[in-house]
């Protein structure tokens, strides 16, 4: 059964990928991006943020990479293995390799933690359309092990991941408020003080370091989803069209 399983989730990646490869066989060139529906941020921002020169992504206050710490790092650590030759389509690939990787080890994750329902996941045309479209697979799986953890009552390691996961794409920190009201309904304060101060702690050390140094780029992520208007792939973004605008949309 897991080798069936495993052969599924290859051929949905398989899959997943067809649909960028048309822009990914043509340098990812616009407007061809949008018409063939195979935009994504992994090669765009490999240029516009400067990673293809191997810049700090943090840098500069006004061109930072509009994601947090950990996939702004790791997206730097990966320019510098980057040939120079077709560096864009590389960089994709390399990108592509490690979202696989994580993609596969979210579903097996899931598979472990609820097999009845193990196929949703890969098989939903959401996660087909849009699993290379940037880097959520790295936040998925991390949060996911934060859930799995904490049921597991493994409240540290749950900790760690949840800061971890919050350091790489920030939606995830919705998940302190059921953390919160599960283990204070349950009394376990001193387990919900534990993991607060474990979780702020490993989100620190990944975060204060470049604060610190680069406050004005770290920010920026931030402030561009505060300020931003509603953007392709969203609900709100379709309402607009038929004039439904949703006020205060960022504080959402």
């Amino acid at each position: 059964m897991k080798q069936k399983f495993a052969l599924v989730l290859i051929a949905c990646a398989l899959l997943s990928f067809t649909k960028f490869n048309h822009c990914r066989t043509n340098d990812f060139q616009a407007p061809d991006n949008y018409v063939h529906a195979c935009y994504t941020d992994i090669p765009a921002l490999f240029g516009e943020r400067d990673l293809i020169n191997n810049t700090w992504p943090y840098l500069s206050a006004t061109n930072a990479m509009e994601y947090p710490p950990v996939i702004g790092l790791g997206n730097w650590l990966i320019s510098f293995v980057v040939p120079n030759e077709n560096s864009y389509r590389w960089f994709f690939d390399l990108n592509l390799l490690l979202i696989t990787l994580c993609f596969i080890a979210t579903a097996f994750l899931l598979r472990k933690m609820r097999p009845d329902y193990s196929y949703l996941f890969p098989l939903a045309p959401a996660v087909l359309a849009s699993l290379f479209i940037n880097w959520d697979m790295w936040a998925v799986i991390s949060t996911l092990l934060a859930i799995y953890y904490f049921d597991n009552k493994k409240y540290e390691e749950s900790a760690i991941a949840l800061a971890v996961s919050i350091s790489t794409k920030f939606f995830p920190i919705v998940l302190l408020l059921p953390i919160i009201i599960i283990l204070w309904r349950k009394k376990e304060i001193n387990h919900l003080r534990r993991y607060l101060f474990i979780s702020g702690i490993f989100w620190s050390a990944i975060n204060l370091p470049i604060m610190a140094t680069s406050f004005g780029g770290w920010w920026r992520f931030f402030k561009l989803n505060l300020e931003r208007i509603s953007d392709f792939g969203s609900i709100y973004f379709a309402l607009n069209i038929f004039g439904l605008n949703t006020p205060a949309l960022n504080n959402l």
